[in-house]
C-alpha cells in the first residue's frame, strides 16, 4: 500500500511522480463526474457510474490489481449486503403507503399551526428517519416530498421551501448508529466497532449536534418562517390504511432494535438486516402489496456501485503515500490528546468536505489503524459534519442537490457555504469536546 516515499508530497524517482498524478486525477475525475454529472451523448454520468470509470482508470494505470479488487469485495460484502436490505426494508414500508399517511398528517396539522411548528416536525422526522434506516435512503424518500408539500401550503413562497429542504439535509449530523450512514458502517465493520460500542459514544453527540443544528436554523429562517402564510386547502387529504401498513412498520422497528441486541448476542448486523428484509419482502407477497420487481425497485444499484467503486479508487490514492502523509500529520499529537483528537476531527471534516466523506473515511481508516477505535470516531465525526461544506461532501449532498434541481429548487454554492458553515463549526466543536470528554 505505501510508496515508500517518506516525505509526501515529494517524490523519490519520476515513477512515483507519475502514479501521483494518476491517482490525484482519478479520484478528481471521479468526484468531478459524481457532482456534475455530465452528459456524453445520451449517457448521463450517475455517482456509480462515475466510481466505475475511476476504478477502470486505475486499473488500466495498474494502480489497481486483481488481488486488492478481490480483497475489497471480502472486506465490503457486509456491509453493502446490509445497506441493501435496509433499502428494501425501506422500500416495502413506502409501498404499503405509510410515508404518504405521515405526510397526509403532517400536512393535516400544519394548516391549524404556524410554520415554525411545520419546520419543527419536519426537522424531528428528517433527524430520526436517517437514523433508523441510513442516511442515503432518507435523502432520497424525504426530499421530493418536503418540497412537494412545502409548495401545497406555502405557495409563492421560495424561502419556506429552501428553509424545509436545508431541514432535510443537515438534520441528521452525525450518525448516531452505524447503520445510519453507509460509510460509518463500512469503516465501523473493518474496524470491529459494534452496534452497542458505537451507540454508547455517537448517540450524546448526534443529539447535542442535532439540537444545535435546529437552534442555528431556526435562528437563520426565523424572519421567513414568521412571514409564512398557509394557503387556503380542500378537504384534508384522507390516504386509507393498507392492511399490510401495520406489519410493514412494526417489522422495520423490530429490525432497528434486534441490532443492539445482536450486537450484545455477537450476532453480525448483516443477518439481522437480510432476516428483516426477507420478512418484508413475505409481508409484501402475503398480502399483495406489490410485484417482486417493484418492492426490489427501491435498492439503489447507482448507490450500492458508487460505495464499491470509491472504495477502490482510494485505494490507488493509499499506494501514492497519502496514507502516510495522513498517519505522520496525526503522529504531531501526543496520543490520547484532546489535540489528536481536534486533529483528526478537524482533518478530516476539511477532507470530506474536499473529496468526499466515503474516500477520506477510506483513508483515515488506513491511516489511523483499525484497533485505535477512538481517532477513527473523531475521523467519523468529521467526515459526517464535513459534507456541510460543500455539496461535494457527500453522497447525501449530491443526491439532495440533484433531487432540488429535478424539483425546480435551486440551491447556490454560495448559499450553501454560508449556511453550512454556519452550522459546521459549532457543531464540530461541540462534537469533538463531547467525544473527548466521553
Amino acid at each position: 500500500m505505501r510508496s515508500g516515499c517518506r516525505a509526501w508530497p515529494r517524490t523519490c524517482n519520476p515513477a512515483v511522480d507519475v502514479n501521483q498524478a494518476v491517482a490525484y486525477s482519478t479520484l478528481g475525475l471521479t468526484v468531478s463526474l459524481a457532482v456534475f454529472r455530465p452528459r456524453l451523448g445520451a449517457l448521463r454520468f450517475t455517482p456509480g457510474l462515475a466510481a466505475v470509470v475511476g476504478v477502470l482508470a486505475l486499473f488500466a494505470s495498474r494502480l489497481l490489481t486483481t488481488d486488492q479488487l478481490l480483497a475489497a469485495a471480502a472486506l465490503q460484502w457486509r456491509p453493502l449486503l446490509t445497506l441493501t436490505s435496509i433499502m428494501v426494508i425501506t422500500g416495502v414500508v413506502q409501498e404499503v403507503g405509510a410515508v404518504d399517511r405521515l405526510v397526509a398528517w403532517i400536512e393535516h396539522r400544519a394548516r391549524a399551526r404556524s410554520a415554525v411548528h411545520t419546520f419543527t416536525v419536519v426537522f424531528a422526522i428528517s433527524a430520526i428517519a436517517p437514523a433508523v434506516l441510513n442516511n442515503d435512503a432518507a435523502i432520497l424518500m424525504l426530499t421530493p416530498i418536503v418540497v412537494a408539500l412545502s409548495r401545497r401550503l406555502y405557495p409563492g413562497q421560495p424561502a419556506i421551501t429552501i428553509a424545509l429542504a436545508f431541514a432535510v439535509f443537515l438534520a441528521p449530523g452525525v450518525a448516531p448508529f452505524i447503520v445510519s450512514n453507509p460509510m460509518n458502517l463500512i469503516v465501523a465493520e473493518r474496524a470491529g466497532l459494534d452496534f452497542n460500542s458505537y451507540a454508547a459514544v455517537m448517540l450524546p453527540i448526534s443529539i447535542v449536534g442535532a439540537a444545535l443544528t435546529y437552534a442555528i436554523l431556526r435562528a437563520v429562517y426565523r424572519p421567513a418562517l414568521a412571514a409564512a402564510v398557509v394557503a387556503p386547502g380542500g378537504p384534508p387529504t384522507t390516504v386509507h390504511r393498507h392492511p399490510a401498513e401495520r406489519p410493514a412498520v412494526i417489522l422495520m422497528l423490530a429490525v432497528f432494535f434486534a441490532y443492539p441486541v445482536a450486537a450484545s448476542l455477537d450476532v453480525s448486523i448483516w443477518a439481522v438486516a437480510v432476516a428483516g428484509a426477507l420478512a418484508a419482502l413475505a409481508i409484501c407477497r402475503l398480502y399483495r402489496v406489490a410485484p417482486l420487481r417493484k418492492a426490489t425497485s427501491h435498492v439503489s444499484i447507482d448507490i450500492l456501485v458508487f460505495l464499491w467503486g470509491i472504495f477502490l479508487v482510494v485505494q490507488g490514492l493509499g499506494r501514492v503515500g497519502v496514507v502516510d502523509w495522513l498517519h505522520s500529520v496525526y503522529a504531531t499529537q501526543a496520543a490520547g490528546s484532546g489535540r489528536e483528537l481536534a486533529t483528526v476531527g478537524v482533518i478530516s471534516a476539511i477532507g470530506s468536505a474536499l473529496i468526499d466523506n466515503h474516500p477520506m473515511s477510506l483513508l483515515n481508516l488506513d491511516a489511523i489503524g483499525a484497533a485505535h477505535a477512538r481517532l477513527l470516531q473523531a475521523a467519523l465525526v468529521g467526515g459526517d459534519i464535513g459534507p456541510r461544506l460543500l455539496p461535494i461532501g457527500s453522497l447525501a449532498g449530491l443526491l439532495w442537490i440533484d433531487l432540488l434541481r429535478r424539483a425546480g429548487v435551486e440551491i447556490g454554492v454560495r448559499r450553501f457555504v454560508r449556511i453550512g458553515t454556519l452550522v459546521l463549526l459549532p457543531t464540530l466543536a461541540a462534537s469533538l469536546l463531547l467525544l473527548w470528554l466521553l
